[in-house]
């Protein structure tokens, strides 16, 4: 299934993708959501993936052919840490290089991952691993 599109809706701002993503805050599991966005970070299509109690499988493959298919400029990816802790593990920084590899070389820029534990958000690009 094609990720959902919301054309006038514009992600100018972290407070804007944390608004847009704060569905995912407080699940007992993991789920991550991904943001397509156009010219003006004007958002073309989400897409969730449900995970575990403590993982979800990311397909970065799926994640490029939907940017390349909604002609995205720029990703966002966010998830839950249902353990309310929103560090950063390994896979995820793991994930998060990859990801940016991959979708540079399509000419698409990831502008963050956010990671919601509890009542607090990690930004990826704020600590640099972006």
């Amino acid at each position: 299934m094609p990720p959902s599109a919301h054309p006038a809706l514009r992600i100018a701002t972290r407070h804007d993708a944390e608004a847009l993503f704060a569905g995912l805050s407080g699940g007992a599991v993991e789920a991550v959501g991904f943001a397509y966005l156009g010219p003006e970070r004007r958002l073309l299509g989400l897409r969730h993936i449900i995970g575990h109690a403590d993982s979800a499988t990311v397909p970065v493959a799926r994640i490029a052919r939907d940017a390349i298919l909604l002609s995205a400029q720029a990703v966002l990816i966010a998830h839950n840490h249902p353990d309310g802790d929103p560090r950063p593990s390994p896979a995820d920084l793991a994930l998060t290089r990859r990801l940016a590899q991959g979708l540079d070389m399509l000419g698409v820029r990831l502008l963050d991952h956010l990671i919601f534990g509890g009542d607090h958000v990690a930004s990826l690009r704020d600590m640099g691993a972006i």
